[in-house]
């Protein structure tokens, strides 16, 4: 019996791309598209979305949200200098502390998954990476999809997404119980090879029986210029955020190379590649309203070309067998 995976990178506001791709699967689905996965995992603003769509709520509800208050979350900042001046800009940005408050991203996920609910009312099995700082180890929240997972249940929803989303150097660490948690993109910014193993391992599945359907939060070239030189010290790798975006950019080029490999047409990915025409409007911290339409334009492009993909029609008309935790 086939086993449908929903898999959600991780991005920054940049997953507004994602939530539109995913409101327009949802409107072809006719149904709220959570309802076809059997497993939903996600990694920062892609766990937000995840939490959220793994709870009943529309993806066009959660990209509304994103479009609302991402000003709020990521306000405005003067553009940036060159030279010297670019390197002391980023360093002092830095060295107080994290470049935003978190207030504003967790009053918009509470507004989505609520202030108290807990990860065992979701109506499907979820799967949220993180990073516990406290005992220095990689922390999967997961739905009990499974005999042996009974402490994660009882975490309230918003204390896991904001647990996913703590990126380092733009948001403050994130407290669930007494630990505390930095972004799951540290660990797996792409978390489809994790679904993948969780689905053999925590559910039971056949790998034969997995297709997993990918999206992205559009993909951008992390590459640098020669003319940069090869003494880079932390000023350097701090400037246009060039540390996240290498991190993040290559584990999904990983990820994406060995999925297609193992699973070959059952693995089906959405995204799109930006160009450098697109960098004003195209950040991990851009939400301006050039940003908004730029992101969900490149998601109405990428939809058009996924809408009629055999993977992607098998994934809409999927009806999941309800997992044992789940309520009535």
């Amino acid at each position: 019996m086939t086993f449908q995976i929903l898999c959600l990178s991780g991005g920054g506001y940049r997953g507004l791309f994602t939530a539109e791709v995913l409101a327009q699967l949802e409107e072809q689905a006719g149904r709220p598209i959570g309802e076809c996965f059997d497993l939903i995992a996600g990694t920062s603003i892609g766990g937000i979305i995840a939490l959220g769509l793994g709870l009943g709520h529309r993806a066009s509800a959660i990209r509304d949200a994103f479009i609302k208050n991402g000003s709020a979350i990521f306000p405005p900042q003067r553009p940036p200098r060159t030279g010297l001046l670019g390197k002391w800009d980023s360093y002092r940005a830095y060295v107080g502390g994290p470049k935003y408050q978190a207030t504003a991203l967790r009053q918009t996920v509470k507004g989505i998954v609520g202030e108290e609910t807990l990860l065992g009312t979701a109506r499907t099995r979820i799967l949220i990476p993180s990073v516990n700082m406290t005992e220095g180890r990689v922390q999967m929240f997961k739905t009990p999809h499974h005999p042996t997972l009974t402490r994660d249940q009882h975490r309230k929803v918003l204390e896991i997404a904001m647990a996913t989303s703590a990126a380092p150097t733009f948001f403050p660490l994130a407290t669930v119980g007494s630990s505390l948690y930095a972004d799951g993109g540290l660990a797996a910014n792409s978390p489809d090879a994790c679904a993948v193993h969780e689905a053999v391992h925590f559910a039971g599945q056949n790998r034969e029986d997995i297709r997993v359907l990918s999206i992205g939060t559009t993909s951008s070239n992390f590459g640098l210029p020669r003319s940069l030189g090869a003494d880079f010290g932390p000023a350097d790798w701090i400037t246009n955020e060039r540390l996240v975006s290498t991190v993040f950019g290559v584990q999904q080029q990983l990820v994406d190379f060995m999925l297609k490999h193992d699973l070959k047409d059952r693995y089906y990915r959405i995204d799109t590649l930006t160009s450098a025409e697109h960098a004003s409007d195209v950040g991990l911290d851009v939400a301006t309203e050039h940003a908004q339409g730029t992101l969900i334009a490149l998601a109405e492009g990428c939809y058009q070309r996924a809408c009629t993909a055999p993977q992607v029609i098998e994934a809409l008309a999927h009806r999941p067998v309800k997992a044992a935790f789940v309520r009535d």
